[in-house]
C-alpha cells in the first residue's frame, strides 16, 4: 500500500483527536506529507474516526489530485495543500474543533504565551484569522496570512490549526493551545492575573521547535 506507515499516522492521530477531546465524531481534520515524494495522506472525507483504517486515507498530490485510495479527500483538502506549498518545512497539519480553543476563535481572543508547552509552537499570541468558508481557498489564504511566527492559529469561528515538522509535532501543538486556552478560560474565572511565560523562558522554549531553521528563526511563508 502507497506511504504505508504515513496513512496509518492519520489513523492513529485521528483517533487520538477523538480520544483527548479534540474533536467529535467526523470533525476537523489532519494530513502528512512524505519528505521524499512531496505527497500528501489526508483524512477522508464524512468518515468517522472511530472506523478509519489506513487503506480508507487517501494520497493526493501537492494540486490535490487523487493519486491513490477509493475515498474522497477531506473538503479542506485545499487549505492543507496550500500550507504545504507555502510552508516546505511543513510535514504535518492538525485541524480540530477542541472546545476551548475554538470558543477563543468565537469570542475573538487571542491565546497568550502562559504555558510552557504552547511557547515551543508560539513566538507570540495565538492570532484568530477572519472567518472563512470551510473547503474554500480563502480558508487556507487566512489561515497562512495569521500564523506569522507561530505554528499555530485559530480559524475564526472554526477552530484551531497547528502545522509541525511531522504529523506528531502538529498534533501536540494542536494539544498545546487547546491547554493553553482551557488554562486561560480557568484562570479568567478565578480572578486572578493571567501573565505570559517570561521572555528568557519563551525564548528558550521556542528553540525547541524542530520546525524552526538552522538559524533558529520560524518558516518563511511563501506566496502561493
Amino acid at each position: 500500500m502507497l506511504l504505508e506507515e504515513l496513512r496509518k499516522e492519520i489513523v492513529f492521530y485521528g483517533q487520538e483527536m477523538l480520544k483527548s477531546g479534540l474533536t467529535m465524531h467526523t470533525g476537523g481534520n489532519l494530513s502528512a506529507r512524505d519528505p521524499k515524494t512531496g505527497l500528501i495522506v489526508i483524512k477522508p472525507t464524512s468518515l468517522p474516526y472511530r472506523t478509519m483504517r489506513p487503506e480508507d486515507v487517501p494520497v493526493i498530490d501537492e494540486n490535490g489530485k487523487m493519486i491513490d485510495g477509493s475515498l474522497k479527500p477531506s473538503s479542506e483538502w485545499p487549505m492543507h495543500t496550500m500550507i504545504y506549498q507555502a510552508m516546505p518545512r511543513v510535514m504535518g497539519i492538525v485541524h480540530d474543533h477542541s472546545i476551548h480553543a475554538t470558543a477563543c476563535s468565537v469570542a475573538d481572543i487571542e491565546i497568550p504565551l502562559i504555558m510552557h508547552e504552547i511557547c515551543i509552537y508560539c513566538s507570540s499570541p495565538v492570532k484568530v484569522a477572519a472567518f472563512e468558508v470551510p473547503g474554500t481557498p480563502e480558508l487556507g489564504q487566512s489561515a497562512l496570512k495569521y500564523l506569522g511566527d507561530n505554528d499555530i492559529v485559530l480559524l475564526g469561528q472554526h477552530g484551531p490549526l497547528a502545522v509541525g515538522a511531522t504529523l506528531w509535532h502538529a498534533f501536540d501543538a494542536a494539544c498545546a493551545v487547546e491547554q493553553a486556552a482551557s488554562m486561560l478560560l480557568v484562570a479568567r474565572q478565578l480572578g486572578g492575573t493571567v501573565s505570559p511565560v517570561p521572555s528568557t523562558g519563551r525564548k528558550a522554549l521556542r528553540s525547541a521547535d524542530p520546525l524552526l531553521g538552522p538559524d533558529g528563526q520560524p518558516p518563511e511563508i511563501k506566496a502561493v
